[in-house]
């Protein structure tokens, strides 16, 4: 049966797409000025796989620390216990969602989609002056969340709101819209509430393809808007449609960005993307610059 609301959808599916024990568990300690670095490194510790993967993304060109980090402890010293926190939960998030179907979805193409847009909102916060640039790199990356809940869980439904959209970034969430009801945006937002993360992350994940309607957040939510616009390109380009003609007229006037300085800054970070992609899903992707 068709959920009524994106918040019904989720909590349909809540003990189905939750986060493992070791995120869980994490967040409570970040939240807990009881909690100690070592105390949250030894749990991370008991997950070896992740272990490994956030190592490789402190000691990854994307930080540039001055020497390698060796230990889960050092690391968290270097980036600090809520940006760990983060990153833990978009090396789990990389491993959901298994079982959509290839004819819907590429998932190689939607993390290098999601991937490119996170370093993308990161550099443009750093132009921006924009404090803590590092979450946008979260949020960049689980923006479109959403829409993997969509495609797994509503196949059918999913499957009509594509030939809809017909690939076009901009279509999507009026044709979610007219099929559902409501959006990838809104479905990812309350799929972020329900592993209780920061609002700063849901707010902007609600409101990315509308940075207008967004009351809280507004600047961050701008920049996740652009940079999806540009990242769409990068990974679904056209001889006939750009993304970057449909970002909203708002997210330039709210960062005070222009779109040349946007696409130089894409120019810029194709090495960073191919080495983040690496770490999170395993294999290189094939294209790293637009065409």
């Amino acid at each position: 049966m068709k959920p009524k609301t994106a918040t019904e959808l989720v909590a349909s599916i809540d003990q189905v797409v939750s986060l493992p024990e070791v995120c869980l568990r994490i967040n409570e300690m970040v939240e807990d000025a009881n909690s100690s670095v070592e105390d949250i490194s030894q749990v991370i510790m008991q997950d070896t796989n992740l272990s490994a993967r956030l190592l490789r993304l402190v000691n990854s060109a994307y930080y540039g620390l001055p020497g390698k980090v060796a230990t889960i402890s050092r690391a968290i010293t270097f980036v600090g216990t809520a940006e760990l926190r983060d990153l833990t939960i978009v090396t789990t998030s990389c491993r959901l969602f298994s079982g959509i179907p290839s004819s819907m979805i590429n998932m190689q193409d939607f993390w290098h989609f999601s991937i490119a847009t996170g370093i993308l909102a990161r550099q443009f916060s750093k132009q921006c002056n924009l404090l803590h640039p590092e979450r946008l790199f979260v949020v960049g990356v689980l923006h479109d969340i959403g829409r993997l809940v969509l495609l797994w869980h509503l196949t059918s439904l999913a499957r009509d709101i594509l030939l809809i959209a017909r690939g076009k970034n901009q279509l999507f969430t009026q044709a979610e819209q007219d099929v559902l009801g409501f959006s990838h945006g809104e479905v990812g937002y309350e799929l972020i509430r329900s592993w209780q993360l920061p609002r700063s992350i849901s707010e902007v994940i609600r409101h990315h393809h509308e940075p207008g309607s967004a009351t809280e957040h507004r600047m961050e939510t701008a920049l996740v808007h652009i940079a999806q616009a540009l990242a769409y390109d990068l990974v679904w380009p056209s001889d006939t449609d750009s993304s970057t003609d449909n970002i909203d007229d708002q997210a330039w006037e709210i960062t005070g960005l222009s779109l040349t300085q946007c696409q130089e800054t894409l120019g810029q970070v194709g090495l960073q993307i191919v080495e983040l992609y690496t770490v999170l899903v395993g294999n290189a992707v094939k294209r790293t610059a637009p065409r």
